[in-house]
């Protein structure tokens, strides 16, 4: 996950380092009852006015010498809301989607 310099944009693109079952069990445990899965990796989360759509693929595998990790490319759209308050929940998804160390 790519940490937020400048706007948030409503709509962005970004590769994860996951699977489809990781990414969904990192967005519960950043938004403990609030994510809305209707498969095939279409995820919801509602905060007040502000609504946050993310759409979710497989592409791959990306390979660090003998290290495989699974690659994913997620869309993001928000929906209400206002910059601030799209900082303030993917700041929240971010801290629960960080992996490593450093």
């Amino acid at each position: 996950m790519a940490f937020i310099h400048g706007p948030v944009a409503e709509s962005f693109e970004r590769e994860v380092a996951a699977t489809l079952r990781e990414f969904e069990r990192d967005l519960r445990q950043a938004w403990p009852g609030g994510v809305e899965c209707s498969g095939d990796g279409r995820y919801r989360i509602s905060d007040g006015t502000l609504v946050l759509d993310i759409e979710a693929h497989a592409t791959g595998t990306r390979r660090l010498g003998p290290l495989e990790l699974p690659q994913l490319s997620a869309r993001y759209r928000f929906a209400g809301g206002d910059e601030a308050a799209r900082r303030r929940l993917l700041a929240r998804l971010d801290r629960a989607m960080q992996r490593g160390g450093g």
